[in-house]
């Protein structure tokens, strides 16, 4: 059960002891054997998540961006797993998919750093994809760098600051994702780009250029999924409302997917949907 609960910024935050830090991989994420989720919820609460749609009840749905669940175990199940023989060398692992492993919370906590540190020290190399947002992500090049299949996937899905405002105020600026990017891969560990969902680009042939700078081994994009039911993830009627709104809709999509290929060049591989996300090898 929740306990000691509190606020950071403007989410509330609940430290729950979690039954397990893995969950077997379906659906969208089937190429790997496990996700791993430090978090439920996430403080980004970025408007078009399709995760808000895997919150435990609609309450929670409605309400996704304002609460954070830490799994304060987290470290502990890690290494149960790993010494159970549950996770092994080669595993493919997902971090993560439905949160943000270096939302605002873990400056504070370091549980995603945890969990990185109780893998390497139990001698396990799994083939890591990890997802953010968040030049956060910087903070723990050095763990990277110790693994020897990883990729660092960042979100950069607009070009524009007034874009990104509007659609996901909470998250950091385009710039510092930017920069985050260009740091990991300089340090010598495998990055990727997902434009994902794409948000309306301003300047599509800058915003091209600037991606292929940094060199990574991959770049998906896909286009904001509606849905019908709460029973299925995609983005809300509202954010679909938006997008049309400010001039994106599926054709305009592809003509911006057309156009990032061409400048992007046969040197990068440009994906879309769940082949962008496929498993590092």
């Amino acid at each position: 059960m929740p306990v000691e609960p509190s606020i950071f910024g403007h989410a509330s935050v609940a430290y729950i002891d979690a039954k397990s830090i893995l969950t077997p991989a379906s659906g969208f994420m089937r190429r790997y054997k496990y996700t791993l989720n430090p978090y439920g919820g996430c403080g980004f609460g970025c408007e078009y998540c399709y995760a808000r749609f895997f919150a435990p009840t609609a309450m929670r749905r409605e309400a996704w961006g304002n609460w954070v669940s830490v799994k304060r175990n987290g470290r502990d199940l890690m290494i149960r797993a790993c010494r159970s023989g549950a996770v092994n060398t080669g595993d493919a692992i997902y971090m993560s998919s439905v949160t943000d492993p270096y939302q605002p919370i873990e400056q504070r906590l370091g549980l995603t750093r945890a969990i990185l540190q109780a893998l390497l020290g139990c001698g396990v190399q799994p083939r890591l994809t990890i997802q953010t947002r968040s030049p956060m992500a910087t903070r723990d090049t050095d763990l990277f760098r110790q693994f020897d299949k990883v990729r660092v996937n960042f979100t950069i899905n607009t070009d524009s600051e007034e874009v990104r405002l509007r659609y996901e105020p909470h998250s950091p600026s385009i710039a510092a994702r930017l920069k985050a990017a260009a740091q990991v891969a300089a340090a010598g560990v495998r990055i990727g780009v997902s434009i994902s969902p794409m948000l309306p680009i301003r300047d599509i042939e800058a915003f091209g250029f600037r991606l292929a700078s940094l060199n990574a081994d991959a770049y998906s994009t896909q286009y904001l999924k509606s849905v019908g039911s709460w029973f299925a993830a995609g983005s809300t009627s509202e954010t679909l409302r938006k997008a049309q709104e400010d001039g994106l809709g599926i054709g305009e999509y592809r003509r911006a997917r057309e156009s990032l290929a061409t400048v992007l060049g046969e040197g990068c591989k440009l994906f879309e949907g769940a082949d962008g996300y496929a498993p590092v090898r």
